[in-house]
């Protein structure tokens, strides 16, 4: 028995969604990726980071003097074309204290990357 044309379009889309959805929560919380975030930018100090990495998008003053910042990539040139739709970003959140340095880094999203599964490791990886 066949279904009608319209329940077989929305299980399909249903499942385009879950994969969709599945797939994104991958990039979330990559623990790979934070730990060589951890290692290379906790201590830091936000000048330095900002100065390497670029400006951050946000910044939120808090209560304590210590100061939240949220910073993302910046993606850089493409090819014309739907290959060149780029959304390889990575997007952190940094608490820096009151003297200057970062305290704490968290992936707040991450795609992935050129040539990986995650752009943030990527980034921060070293050379």
């Amino acid at each position: 028995m066949l279904r009608p044309a319209s329940s077989a379009a929305a299980t399909t889309a249903g499942l385009v969604l879950a994969c969709a959805l599945a797939s994104c929560s991958v990039f979330k919380s990559n623990e790979e990726a934070q730990a060589v975030l951890a290692q290379r930018i906790a201590g830091m100090t936000a000048g330095q980071f900002f100065d390497t990495y670029g400006p951050a998008k946000k910044r939120y003053e808090l209560a304590n003097g210590s100061v939240e910042y949220y910073w993302e990539s910046q993606v850089g040139s493409v090819p014309a074309g739907p290959a060149g739709l780029d959304e390889r970003v990575c997007k952190l959140n940094l608490l820096v204290t009151k003297d200057g340095r970062i305290d704490s880094v968290a992936i707040a999203q991450d795609n992935p990357g050129r040539m990986s599964t995650s752009r943030c490791g990527e980034l921060f990886k070293g050379k």
